[in-house]
């Protein structure tokens, strides 16, 4: 029987447990690894990425171009809690509002290099890319937008649909 995921979903953890302040900026306190608890897929050390808040629009899935079928989006895209079986998703936690966009909060990194291991979806015509797990395929975990200025790059994970692990 292969080992488990040493991560514990988001839920179990205070938001303040997260974070920890590195360099002056608020950044992962723990070992960020793949939401499904089989997987055993590490993709950010702590301390890797800092705490962001950004649309939550664009982690939405757009519609596939079949005939009647869709893919779900956001509000409605299962999430795996401890026992591999689909839950919903609650942004509440992570969520707020100005003006007419929604935020929801992320996990930033600037250099795809900073990634244990992460996968990319193909590009979409308006240049996002999904992240997933790059063992087992789950996602989406955050996105890219790869049609932005090289200074402007960022690859964000949404800090409710991954798991956390302390080293300690």
């Amino acid at each position: 029987m292969a080992a488990r995921n040493p991560g514990k979903e988001y839920s179990e953890f205070q938001e303040q447990d997260l974070i920890t302040l590195h360099n002056e900026q608020q950044t992962n306190a723990l070992d960020i690894y793949c939401p499904v608890e089989a997987c055993r897929c590490k993709l950010l050390l702590a301390k890797a990425a800092t705490l962001v808040q950004r649309e939550k629009s664009k982690l939405a899935l757009p519609q596939l171009p079949l005939a009647g079928a869709t893919i779900s989006t956001i509000d409605d895209t299962p999430e795996f809690d401890n026992t591999n079986t689909p839950t919903a998703v609650t942004d509440e936690p992570t969520s707020a509002t100005t003006g007419s966009a929604e935020l929801q909060t992320f996990w930033r990194v600037t250099d795809m290099m900073a990634f244990e291991n992460i996968g990319f979806s193909k590009m979409l015509p308006n240049g996002t890319q999904f992240l997933s797990c790059a063992d087992c395929d789950t996602g989406p975990l955050g996105y890219h937008e790869s049609k932005v200025p090289r200074a402007e790059k960022e690859y964000l994970v949404a800090i409710n649909r991954v798991r956390y692990h302390d080293r300690s």
